[in-house]
């Protein structure tokens, strides 16, 4: 199948009835609809075979580290490298975004498709088609919150693709015409989502009433809407349905490596089955590796403090010490011991209830409810034990207790997908007031004989956004390349791997 929107050949956007999506004649009971859906989430997970690049659990942690601080390249890797060194053009795989329209397009297929079972068979009801369209709103609307963050504007489809007989001449929709249509999709699955399935697995692993309030969150964040923020927080706060998990022996395993804890609320559910991409990314290949320096500018060693004492947020968590720095959250079997590559199926948290308290900490500070907020840092802190040498200063300016809130995440959240969306959510606000924050994270981890590039580069705020893939260029002629990446001029050849890549203009 063939579809402009994306790029060429789109084998992956027509499936076969047993994967419940897309034949019109497919959809004749409730159960087809159940399995569509759970279609939707199956994408979220990848498919190694697919040849479509980069698997969404890899691309949720890329986009959200791979031009932050927390990572260090030790092996070379094109598409890392060339980041990392400042050095993004439309060729790099990291810039693909059809993993995400991949699942967008099937949420869009159940939103066409499910009604019209309704007529067929009489014991699906009304309740039942919403809550599936709850579920897929929201994925859809987090797969967009995504896109928007990493790209700015990108097209905004809302039909679903069905045959190679259409046409997609899409081009961009701006970053408020986005952000309105995941606000009201959200708005609208609220009303309809339930609060449980009875089910553990099912409450963490797919779309509940809370899980969209985690999303209403963050997106709300985002876009400076403080008030909205503490709303959407204070109904998962005062649901009783999570809590933080308490600091002991097991910690680590009950949290990261079993999963679906008291803490989480969404998450990407892994299996024997269906195992994680990490282990290979961190422990086989050791691509990336914890950043040393970063590590040791947010977690301080405090002298005074005892050796059981220690954040436990670090090593053994976050990293391996013993193991150079391996990035530990998804490879360790506890927090001494990595677990063999066969058992590499833990889950991808996407929220969690630490996350909602310090979601709410910086919508107070922003708001100048500086108390409160941090109150809300301080629970987060006598969990992770965290060290003295790591707590605010003497200055309570807004500022300060800003970059000590986000200092917080990078400890509380490293290695999450988190760093790059936080950096640039704070360093944007009030017309880049903050663009320091981008120059700094970016400076600790470019190359000595890089910094000065990569500084130049990031002071101009439209390189903060990825460029557009090459192919979906060629492919859509509707879509324009984002604006600091216009000038970039690649030299054709079968393989993006392959070609001479010209240097970013000197105007940038």
């Amino acid at each position: 199948m063939s579809l402009a929107l994306f790029t060429g050949c789109n084998e992956w956007l027509y499936l076969e009835p047993e994967d419940g999506i897309i034949r019109q004649e497919y959809w004749m009971s409730k159960e087809d609809v159940h399995a569509s859906v759970m279609g939707c989430y199956a994408s979220l997970l990848g498919n190694a075979s697919s040849g479509q690049g980069y698997s969404i659990p890899e691309l949720l942690f890329l986009w959200g580290e791979i031009r932050a601080d927390m990572i260090y390249l030790s092996r070379s890797n094109p598409d890392f490298r060339y980041i990392i060194y400042g050095d993004i053009l439309p060729d790099n795989g990291i810039c693909r975004w059809n993993a995400f329209y991949r699942t967008i397009n099937y949420c869009n297929t159940v939103l066409e498709f499910a009604p019209v079972v309704m007529e067929i068979d009489p014991s699906f009801s009304e309740e039942s088609l919403k809550i599936y369209q709850a579920e897929v709103r929201a994925l859809r609307a987090l797969m967009y919150f995504y896109l928007v963050r990493t790209f700015d504007e990108v097209p905004l489809k809302l039909t679903a693709t069905k045959d190679d007989s259409e046409e997609f001449n899409i081009p961009k929709s701006s970053r408020s015409e986005i952000l309105n249509q995941i606000k009201t999709d959200l708005e609208w699955a609220e009303q309809h989502a339930p609060i449980t399935y009875g089910n553990l697995a099912a409450d963490k692993g797919r779309i509940t009433r809370y899980a969209i309030n985690a999303i209403q969150a963050d997106v709300c964040l985002w876009a400076d809407q403080y008030n909205q923020c503490i709303t959407a927080c204070d109904k998962i706060i005062n649901s009783g349905f999570y809590g933080l998990l308490e600091n002991d022996d097991f910690w680590f395993t009950k949290l990261y490596v079993t999963g679906n804890s008291s803490e989480s609320i969404f998450e990407l559910q892994f299996s024997p089955e269906v195992l994680n991409p990490y282990y290979r990314l961190f422990k086989d290949s050791k691509y990336l590796r914890a950043n040393a320096a970063t590590i040791e500018e947010f977690f301080p060693s405090d002298p005074n403090a005892l050796p059981d004492s220690a954040d436990i947020r670090a090593d053994g968590c976050s990293y391996k010490l013993s193991d150079n720095f391996t990035i530990w959250k998804y490879v360790g079997r506890n927090r001494e011991e990595a677990k063999p590559s066969n058992e590499s199926f833990s889950n991808f948290i996407i929220y969690r209830f630490a996350e909602i308290l310090l979601f709410k900490a910086e919508a107070l500070a922003q708001l100048g409810n500086t108390d409160e907020a941090l109150q809300l840092v301080r629970l987060i802190r006598r969990r992770a034990h965290a060290s003295k040498a790591s707590d605010l200063g003497l200055s309570t300016d807004k500022r300060s207790i800003t970059e000590f809130i986000l200092a917080e995440r990078c400890r509380e959240f490293a290695y999450e997908g988190k760093r790059w969306f936080d950096i640039l959510r704070i360093a944007k606000r009030n017309k880049y007031e903050n663009i320091d924050l981008i120059i700094e994270m970016v400076t600790r981890s470019a190359p000595a004989e890089k910094q000065l590039t990569v500084q130049n580069k990031y002071r101009d705020t439209l390189s903060h956004y990825f460029p557009i893939y090459y192919m979906e260029l060629q492919a859509n002629p509707a879509l324009q390349q984002n604006n600091f990446y216009k000038d970039c001029l690649l030299y054709t050849s079968p393989s993006p791997r392959d070609r001479t890549r010209s240097r970013m203009p000197s105007s940038a």
